[in-house]
């Protein structure tokens, strides 16, 4: 599977997403008046530009929903699994937006072929303004400016999750960082030895710590530090481990973060 582009999961572009798509939907039926809408949506006592408004409405309450899920979910998914996410966004879209214009119009038909006739002119609408997001952040993950190297004396603090400071290291000397149930380990160079110190914390409250440190994460329960890895070899049963230097130490790394590690090294 491809991997997501780190573009895609960032907050920001969660944010954009969800304005965007309905604005693009309200603003091309305002210009284009495609599929007849202007009459389809004289429902009830409210005119068109209402109907039209609530149902823009309705498709941003839809996207600000299916993209609070997908925030709490995005380092699972890969690109396959995005575009069946993006799908099902529209769906939803289209079963809520159905609701509202079968309530409004009273009409006798079921409320699924309300459905199936309102996804006929959703889906081509909300199509434009998905590719059109995708494309960008596709350009702009392949044209995003490289992320620096650490230097030498670069430090990396940790907190707790009192925010009381713990440890300080140099992001250099840092060799991978674990989960360990409510702790995150962060195992580092100390001269020649290796040295290891807990700190209660979660692995997302230190996700920007690492990834402005150039740290790279590996695994669900492991961040590594890519300037440490000596070798990445599979194991008969399919698992990929990175060994690292001067150390007798490895690392798993699964295939959802393999691609993205690989470029790094």
């Amino acid at each position: 599977m491809l991997n997501l582009p780190t573009s895609f999961r960032k907050p920001t572009s969660q944010a954009i997403h969800v304005v965007a798509v309905p604005l693009a939907f309200l603003a091309f039926v305002l210009i284009y008046r495609p599929f007849n809408l202007a009459e389809q949506l004289q429902l009830g006592r409210f005119s068109f530009g209402v109907n039209l408004t609530l149902i823009a409405c309705i498709i941003f309450g839809s996207m600000l929903l299916m993209r609070t899920v997908f925030h709490f979910v995005r380092n699972r998914i890969d690109r396959l699994t995005y575009y069946f996410w993006c799908l099902l966004e529209i769906t939803i879209s289209a079963l809520f937006a159905a609701l509202y214009v079968w309530l409004m119009a009273r009409c006798a038909d079921p409320y699924f072929m309300v459905v199936a006739r309102v996804y006929g002119w959703l889906f081509p609408i909300l199509i434009f303004p998905y590719v059109i997001t995708a494309m960008a952040l596709f350009l702009v993950d392949r044209y995003r400016m490289p992320v620096a190297e650490p230097e030498e004396d670069q430090k990396m603090r940790f907190y707790d999750e009192r925010k009381n400071l713990k440890l300080v290291v140099t992001a250099a000397s840092v060799l991978y960082i674990a989960a360990k149930e409510n702790y995150v380990q962060v195992v580092y160079l100390d001269g020649e030895r290796v040295r290891d110190y807990l700190v209660r914390a979660s692995m997302r409250s230190i996700e920007g710590l690492c990834e402005e440190n150039g740290l790279k994460r590996c695994h669900r329960s492991y961040y590594l530090n890519p300037r440490h890895v000596k070798t990445l070899r599979r194991e008969k049963e399919g698992v990929i481990v990175a060994e690292l230097q001067t150390t007798d130490h490895e690392v798993p790394v699964t295939k959802r973060y393999y691609d993205a590690l690989i470029e790094r090294l």
